[in-house]
């Protein structure tokens, strides 16, 4: 009986509904750009893990992608997480798509149409997210990904 309640709060924690505003928020806070979609399947993996949300939250203006891989415990499991939680960031985004709340354009940038609902999502992940924004904002897409270990996108 206890084993099938943590499983349906792990899932309720876990349900794109109400994790799109996670990514939303990584969203309405950069500017769109070319290809900036695949940034999307990053955001849930260095969001959600632990030591990876501690950093984020603590970011400031000063900090950088360097200063974020510096401390390799972050990354640990970042590639496996990221193919882990592919299928929820596919759905947290047709949600969005779905709401209108997102635009995916031709060249895969996302624009933030209109404000989301965070009355279920988690405080710490929405600041996590705009925070983790900021830090990739000045770098290219295939650098974020090369830095963070990925051999291919």
């Amino acid at each position: 009986m206890i084993a099938n309640s943590i499983e349906h709060i792990f899932n309720l924690q876990r349900s794109p509904i109400v994790l799109a505003p996670v990514i939303h928020q990584f969203f309405a806070n950069s500017q769109p750009r070319e290809k900036d979609l695949l940034l999307s399947y990053l955001i849930l993996p260095m969001v959600l893990y632990p030591a990876m949300q501690a950093y984020l939250l603590k970011a400031n203006k000063t900090s950088s992608l360097r200063t974020m891989c510096k401390e390799q415990s972050r990354l640990i499991g970042l590639i496996q997480n990221t193919q882990q939680l592919k299928p929820l960031t596919h759905a947290s985004l047709l949600v969005l798509r779905t709401e209108q709340k997102i635009e995916i354009t031709n060249s895969l940038a996302v624009k933030s149409l209109s404000d989301v609902s965070i009355a279920n999502a988690n405080p710490k992940q929405l600041e996590a997210a705009r925070r983790l924004s900021i830090i990739c904002s000045d770098v290219d897409i295939v650098s974020i990904y090369r830095t963070l270990g990925f051999k291919s996108l």
